[in-house]
């Protein structure tokens, strides 16, 4: 039991005060005031080698030298005066030991003087520092306990009080930080000591206790207890020190939670900010303010209860979540106010550019082929960003090289290809010498983009669009021919697409530009043409 006990305590003592050198270097990084002095590193490091060094070995000499470390440590702690002096005794007291281990320097009687010696410089700091401690009643009862305990176990070498004695450098901390510092040693320790203390001796007594004779599925199915009971444990831990001793109404997560959900129901930005500084006020109990740029700071709290680490992560989340809602209500603003400053001609110019039931549809495509054929969805999708591009650009340039046109097209195309498969087939001669000619944006597309809706969408059949470009001295003759079942003259001069283009022609050409549609009934096709004057 012994044994376990002390593995456990030294396994703790290690963890802890590694744990709590990162949580300082963290801390001082964040400038807190009161971590800045050096003893603080020192301690958290000779603690943590202190109880590594018990793991490892059980020469007494050894972990005399070790021990020397904590008298001016503690002098220091406690602000006690003569810490040079009870640190060059305690220097002088680890030499001698060291070196009558390595059996350099002969004693009579070496553990009985050396552990004397040890003894009068810890009983000299303890004293010094019962003079100096502000600590009140609590540390004056751990130093007298602490100037009781190491004497009585270097003379009696009694096992538990060699434990208790062995310890002392977490009793202190504990004690100490509690008694002097309390919100720091809830901010670095508490909680998530309190997590590894459950962990590891819930851990070490389960294989104490796990009977020799089990077999691996049996000490697995007796395992499950442990690993089902210590994460809700630990839970429960948190949340009471959350509670009842560090004063959050809200776990960080649920915080984060309930700030984002009522944030997004503001309506404009001024209610989103005095939402933002009531929330916060609500979540830390304390006032706070925004400033002009959106940033939440704190006042300090009514209580006197400073900010943990915890506090400060927390806000600095809720800080980019709200950053994060105000740039978005700001764009909705001039979102609205671009759409109300467009023209009329603007807005159909945009309608024009891009059906939005051809993106719905070239969506469904692409979702219907990622299980079937992936590539081709891939490819797609492709096809889509060059198709949005295209349209995006078109805001830049009323007038575009026809080979720009043409390769616009051709991604279009692709796209309606993997909607319809056999049923759309394509045909495009495009003479190298018309290339070369701008034409309006978007213009040819309307026309192609006419004749799939009214030809293969409108029949079950295979359909053929062939598009074409003729070029003469005096004007470019563009047609897109299929052999749908084709349209009436009213439903072609109430189309939305082919009306803004002729508006368009006009604006460019005046008469002498023209975009026909007409259909050969006895061919059985439907041709639309566009002269453009050169």
């Amino acid at each position: 039991m012994y044994r376990t006990v002390s593995l456990l305590v030294y396994t703790f003592g290690l963890a802890a005060f590694l744990g709590l050198f990162v949580l300082w270097l963290r801390q001082f990084r964040l400038g807190r005031p009161e971590l800045r002095e050096w003893h603080y590193p020192a301690i958290f490091l000779s603690s943590a080698a202190w109880f590594a060094l018990n793991l490892l070995t059980l020469e007494y000499f050894v972990l005399l030298a070790a021990a020397c470390v904590f008298p001016p440590l503690l002098a220091r702690l406690f602000g006690a005066r003569g810490v040079l002096w009870i640190g060059l005794g305690s220097a002088g007291v680890a030499a001698a030991a060291l070196l009558y281990q390595a059996g350099e320097l002969a004693l009579q009687n070496a553990r009985r003087d050396l552990s004397a010696a040890f003894c009068l410089f810890f009983v000299l700091s303890c004293v010094s520092a019962a003079t100096r401690s502000s600590g009140g009643r609590l540390n004056l009862l751990l130093l007298l306990g602490v100037m009781v305990v190491v004497p009585l176990a270097l003379a009696t070498f009694e096992n538990w009080l060699s434990l208790a004695m062995r310890s002392l450098p977490l009793t202190i901390l504990v004690i100490d930080s509690y008694a002097r510092r309390r919100f720091l040693f809830l901010d670095l320790f508490a909680k998530w000591g309190a997590y590894f203390a459950v962990a590891l001796t819930a851990l070490t007594f389960w294989f104490r206790l796990l009977p020799e004779s089990l077999n691996p599925i049996q000490s697995a199915v007796l395992f499950l207890p442990v690993v089902w009971g210590v994460p809700r444990l630990c839970r429960t831990i948190g949340t009471v020190l959350d509670r009842r001793m560090l004063g959050r109404p809200f776990s960080s997560t649920e915080a984060q939670r309930i700030f984002l959900e009522q944030l997004q129901t503001a309506a404009s930005e001024a209610e989103l900010r005095v939402q933002a500084t009531a929330l916060t006020e609500k979540i830390f109990h304390t006032p706070a303010a925004l400033s002009e740029e959106g940033r939440i700071t704190l006042a300090p709290s009514p209580k006197g209860r400073p900010l943990f680490s915890e506090d400060l992560a927390l806000l600095e989340n809720l800080n980019g979540i709200l950053g994060f809602l105000l740039e978005n209500r700001r764009l909705e603003v001039r979102r609205s106010d671009l759409m109300l400053a467009a023209s009329r001609s603007e807005l159909k110019a945009l309608r024009a550019q891009v059906d939005p039931h051809f993106l719905f549809n070239a969506l469904n495509t692409v979702a219907g082929l990622i299980p079937s054929n992936p590539a081709l969805a891939e490819s797609t999708v492709e096809k889509l960003a060059e198709v949005f591009r295209y349209a995006l650009r078109r805001s830049e340039a009323e007038m575009v090289p026809l080979a720009e046109e043409v390769e616009f097209i051709r991604a279009w195309l692709d796209i309606q290809q993997a909607r319809f498969g056999d049923r759309l087939s394509v045909f495009i001669d495009v003479p190298p010498l018309a290339l070369e000619r701008r034409i309006p944006a978007m213009m040819l597309q309307t026309m192609v983009e006419n004749a799939v809706k009214h030809a293969v969408a409108r029949t079950a059949r295979a359909c053929h669009v062939a598009i074409r470009a003729d070029i003469s001295e005096t004007a470019l003759r563009l047609s897109v021919t299929d052999d749908g079942p084709g349209f009436s003259n009213a439903a072609a001069d109430s189309g939305h697409g082919l009306r803004n283009a002729r508006q368009r022609l006009a604006g460019y050409y005046g008469e002498r530009a023209r975009l026909t549609l007409e259909r050969d009934d006895g061919a059985g096709k439907t041709v639309a043409t566009l002269e453009i004057p050169l």
